[in-house]
C-alpha cells in the first residue's frame, strides 16, 4: 500500500481532535513547523477525500537532497482514513526542508500526516497513535485539521536528524540486567578456577616438581579460561 521507490530509514499524547481552519487572505492556508524526524523515514500527508489540481514544492535550506511522490485516489487503510485519499509521500535528507502542498476541493478536507518509521521508540515520546504495515510503522502526528472548500495552501517545516551521533572514543552498549547477571557470575566462576589451579600448582611444586601432564593440563585450563572470559566480556560489553 504506501510504497516508496527505495524506502530507506512530537509533543503529547492528547487526543487528535479535528479543528477547522478559517479563510485566510484568498484562500485557505496552514502552516506547521517543528515537525521532527529521523532521517532516512518518510513523511507522509493524506487529504481526504482526494483533492484538485494538487501541486508540491519543497525547498532545502542546504541544498540536500530528497525525493517525493503523489498519489491519487489511494486508500491509506486506517480507521481515521476510510475511503480514498490523496496521498504525498516525501524522504527529506536536508537537515531543514520546506513542503507546500496547493490544491483545490468542492468540499472539507480532512488532513492527516505522520512518519513511516521502523524505530517506533523515538516517536512514541510524540504521539501514542500509531499503525503497523509490512514496510514499517506509521506514525500519526497531531493535529488532524480540516481545511474548508476552496483553494487551500500548506506548509511544513521538517527537521531532520540522525538518530545516534557518532562521537569519539569507544561507544559502549550493556545488555539487560537479566542477561548480564548470569554472565558475569559465570566470568567471576573462570576467574576463580583459574586462581585455584595456579595456587594449587604452586603449593604442590614446592612439595614435588609438577609433571609434565600437569603443566600442559593447567596450561591448556588457563587459555581455554581466558578465551571464554573475553568472549563473555565482548558479550556483556560491546565496544
Amino acid at each position: 500500500m504506501m510504497e516508496v521507490k527505495e524506502l530507506s530509514k512530537v509533543l503529547a499524547g492528547a487526543l487528535l481532535a479535528y479543528m477547522v481552519l478559517p479563510l485566510a487572505g484568498e484562500g485557505n492556508t496552514a502552516s506547521f513547523s517543528n515537525v521532527n524526524m529521523i532521517r532516512g523515514d518518510l513523511f507522509i500527508l493524506a487529504l481526504s477525500p482526494p483533492v484538485d489540481n494538487i501541486q508540491v514544492y519543497v525547498g532545502t535550506e542546504k541544498g540536500g537532497g530528497y525525493s517525493y511522490l503523489v498519489l491519487t485516489n489511494r486508500s491509506l487503510g486506517i480507521p481515521d482514513f476510510p475511503g480514498r485519499v490523496t496521498l504525498i509521500q516525501l524522504i527529506p535528507e536536508d537537515p531543514l526542508t520546506n513542503m507546500t502542498a496547493i490544491f483545490s476541493s468542492n468540499t472539507n478536507v480532512k488532513i492527516l500526516y505522520g512518519v513511516l518509521t521502523t524505530n517506533y521508540t523515538y516517536y512514541k515520546q510524540v504521539s501514542s497513535k500509531y499503525y503497523a504495515f509490512s514496510n514499517g510503522i506509521f506514525v500519526v502526528l497531531p493535529p488532524l485539521v480540516e481545511m474548508p472548500a476552496g483553494e487551500s495552501k500548506i506548509t511544513f517545516i521538517i527537521n531532520t536528524f540522525n538518530l545516534q551521533k557518532e562521537s569519539g572514543g569507544f561507544r559502549i552498549e550493556l545488555p539487560p540486567l537479566a542477561t548480564a547477571i548470569p554472565v558475569i557470575v559465570t566470568i567471576a566462576f573462570l576467574v576463580y578456577l583459574s586462581a585455584y589451579a595456579i595456587v594449587d600448582s604452586y603449593y604442590i611444586s614446592a612439595r614435588e616438581e609438577l609433571s609434565k601432564a600437569r603443566k600442559l593440563g593447567i596450561a591448556l585450563l588457563l587459555i581455554l579460561n581466558a578465551l571464554a572470559i573475553y568472549w563473555l566480556i565482548g558479550f556483556v560489553i560491546k565496544l
